[in-house]
């Protein structure tokens, strides 16, 4: 069986969709089939890149074809997100494979979804199956578009793991592991962060993801003027690792927080490394955001606050800070191993689904 995996970006960018699509390739290289994946993103480390696919690149006929035939050969295109960035691409691509009477099969991957009712109407016309990995995304996709087959597959994530120092040791640290990004909460961590800072607390507050972003973060200058004065004095940080080196950075944390700002549709459709704090028994303070309040609904060492409420994500900080370290009940650490082992299957548990497909032609 060969599989085409097809994304506008891939690592190095920060960001789930690329550390998942980096992991599961791997994951599906080492099974019984062949596996590429191609991207717009140049250089991009076990990726083919076509310029189609490039959200700095204008779209044109010729791209388009040769996207298409990258894919003539494949039993499996799988698409991720294919309704955020150059739907028509997407369309171009669909229409050269009938063309050519392609007798593969296409499978889309919604990695996140908003309100925007020309992308649900778009998600409509495509021909074929989707892929969802949490129930929140997948419930929002059966209620709008209740006649689309909706499959829910745990995502994947490299499990080897490489060493990292994260700055600052003998305080509590304070980690935001995702993106630098108005949307992931990023002002309201640094607002939080430093309002404790101002009274006297004894943490340091570290940001990851600031480095390879498709899009500028989105902070307000003022708050990046504050936070200035805070990293002069070595209390602040914004750093950056790659995702196998995550593991030892969220370890090394006391508090992960990830205040992401929207509810509905356009909220977090997941978090690999709200999931990772799980896994190694982290302190998380998370927004009523999309997934989160489902994956940490059962996880003692969680607290939820209301989304884009800076006053309430202070609070909870500023109370997590005088807590002892956590202790992982039995219901965490089966938490745990459930997601650690849905990370560690992914790459079968989605070749499985790609045999399903191709024996249903």
């Amino acid at each position: 069986m060969r599989i085409v995996h097809v994304h506008w970006t891939g690592l190095p960018v920060t960001g789930g969709v690329e550390t998942h699509l980096n992991a599961v390739v791997g994951q599906l290289a080492t099974l019984p089939c062949e596996v590429r994946s191609v991207v717009g993103t140049r250089q991009s480390p076990g990726c083919v890149y076509e310029p189609a696919l490039d959200i700095a690149e204008p779209s044109t006929p010729d791209r388009a074809a040769l996207l298409a035939e990258r894919c003539l050969g494949a039993d499996i295109v799988h698409w991720h997100n294919p309704q955020w960035h150059k739907p028509e691409v997407v369309t171009a691509v669909v229409g050269l494979l009938r063309e050519r009477r392609w007798r593969g099969r296409f499978l889309f991957d919604l990695h996140n979804i908003d309100v925007r009712p020309e992308q649900w109407e778009f998600l409509a016309t495509l021909p074929g199956p989707i892929v969802a990995h949490s129930e929140f995304v997948a419930e929002e996709v059966r209620r709008r578009l209740p006649d689309i087959d909706v499959t829910v597959l745990a995502l994947a994530l490299p499990l080897d793991e490489e060493p990292f120092r994260l700055p600052g040791t003998g305080r509590t640290t304070v980690l935001q592991p995702s993106r630098m990004t108005r949307w992931k909460g990023s002002h309201l961590s640094l607002e939080a962060s430093m309002t404790l800072l101002d009274e006297g607390a004894d943490l340091h507050f570290v940001h990851a993801g600031t480095q390879h972003l498709i899009w500028p973060p989105g902070i307000p200058e003022s708050l990046l003027e504050q936070a200035a004065v805070w990293q002069r004095k070595g209390r602040v940080h914004f750093i950056h690792y790659d995702p196998r080196q995550s593991w030892a950075a969220i370890r090394a944390s006391d508090i992960v927080i990830h205040p992401t700002i929207d509810r509905g549709a356009h909220g977090e459709p997941f978090s690999l490394s709200v999931a990772q704090a799980v896994i190694c028994g982290r302190r998380v303070i998370a927004s009523d955001s999309g997934n989160l309040p489902l994956l940490l609904a059962d996880y003692s060492a969680a607290t939820i606050v209301p989304a884009g409420d800076v006053e309430a994500l202070t609070g909870s900080l500023r109370e997590a800070t005088r807590r002892p370290a956590t202790v992982p009940t039995a219901g965490d650490r089966a938490l745990a191993r459930h997601l650690r082992d849905g990370f560690a299957t992914a790459g079968r548990r989605h070749l499985d689904l790609y045999r399903t497909l191709a024996g249903a032609a």
